[in-house]
């Protein structure tokens, strides 16, 4: 079946043989959408829409949904169809979403055009969930369940035979990686030096300066063990926290999931969405706190082992916020207030945490 360009596209008629595709929607019939952009500010790769349905017999399916297509920004889609981040969340959909023990939306279908087009029709979270804001950034009660969530997810599939089964899974100096990742970050290191000197400690852009020959070593070093699946985006526009105490956290977004060592997952929390004085003064417990829910889980993993791997992946997550400044298309005014927080906190984190000791630079 055709994808449709935009989410705008959709038409009631495609929509209904699509969603006749699944069981618990064979008999259904869309009379009206109405279409509603929520991925403004929020997201870099995809396009995201809340869709407010209509139907022939009402009451019996979902009010809403939410559908995720390709984005349209030239720049963002370069990197986003070189690193293969779409059919990476088509496949977790489909081969890992059964099964996981994650919290997340209920995925009604999931498809990919050879022409490399994809869309995913998924449950709409915002109705029992509040979403995080990566501007305003997490508190201290959020990190903690965050991190706990991702301690189980990373315990069940912590060097587990599975993953070599998940071909479609990378690790992150991958042949791709290493072709895109170098690049995006040293575009993105004369608009630093220019443009942002005077936001950010001088040490910072020493740190940047000394990285960039060496940026391909720092990622073969980054993507080591032990391996895990990582989310690999675990900044706090993607989790959602429930009005319910009771109810489990939810997260989303599969693009950028990985194998990769968990800790990286605590790393790009909070140093991308933790304030920056809650950051420097919990980094530590807030990593001690994931260690021990995984030694719970009988999982043998040095404290000083964690350390340096959280240091370099506080190293290697300063491409994150090159790419905001140098390469990508950040959308709109609250894209860029995002980009702000990401690349200030980022590049704060690294100096605080001392991150170039675990990288001799």
């Amino acid at each position: 079946m055709d994808i449709p360009l935009n989410p705008s596209s959709i038409t009631p008629d495609w929509l209904t043989k699509t969603l006749q595709k699944s069981e618990r929607f064979e008999n259904v019939n869309v009379t009206g959408i109405d279409v509603k952009d929520i991925g403004e500010g929020t997201g870099i790769f995809g396009e995201i829409a809340l869709l407010t349905l209509t139907y022939s017999d009402e009451g019996i399916y979902p009010d809403s949904l939410v559908v995720k297509m390709p984005c349209v920004e030239p720049e963002n889609l370069v990197v986003a169809q070189a690193l293969g981040i779409y059919q990476r969340e088509v496949n977790f959909f489909k081969q890992v979403a059964p099964s996981t023990n994650l919290r997340i939306p209920d995925c009604y279908y999931t498809h990919m055009g050879e022409d490399g087009r994809f869309i995913i029709l998924m449950e709409n979270l915002s109705l029992e969930y509040t979403v995080g804001d990566q501007v305003i950034g997490a508190t201290n009660d959020q990190v903690e369940a965050a991190i706990k969530t991702l301690a189980g997810f990373h315990a069940y599939w912590w060097e587990n035979a599975a993953l070599s089964g998940l071909d479609w899974l990378p690790v992150q100096n991958d042949d791709a990686y290493i072709a895109a990742v170098p690049g995006i970050f040293r575009a993105g290191l004369p608009v630093l030096i220019s443009d942002w000197s005077d936001r950010l400690p001088a040490e910072s852009i020493e740190i940047a300066k000394k990285l960039d020959p060496r940026f391909e070593e720092l990622m073969h070093l980054f993507a080591g063990g032990p391996h895990t699946f990582a989310h690999s985006d675990t900044r706090l526009d993607n989790w959602f926290f429930p009005h319910d105490e009771s109810s489990d956290l939810a997260l989303i977004d599969f693009q950028l999931c990985s194998k990769s060592r968990g800790v990286n997952d605590i790393a790009y929390l909070i140093g991308t969405s933790v304030p920056r004085e809650l950051a420097v003064e919990n980094w530590e417990r807030y990593l001690r706190l994931w260690l021990e829910l995984l030694q719970d889980q009988n999982i043998s993993y040095s404290w000083d082992d964690a350390v340096i791997h959280y240091q370099l992946a506080a190293l290697y997550y300063t491409a994150g916020g090159m790419s905001l400044i140098g390469s990508f298309d950040t959308g709109n005014e609250r894209g860029a207030a995002m980009a702000e927080a990401y690349v200030t906190r980022t590049f704060n984190h690294i100096v605080d945490i001392d991150a170039s000791a675990a990288f001799n630079i």
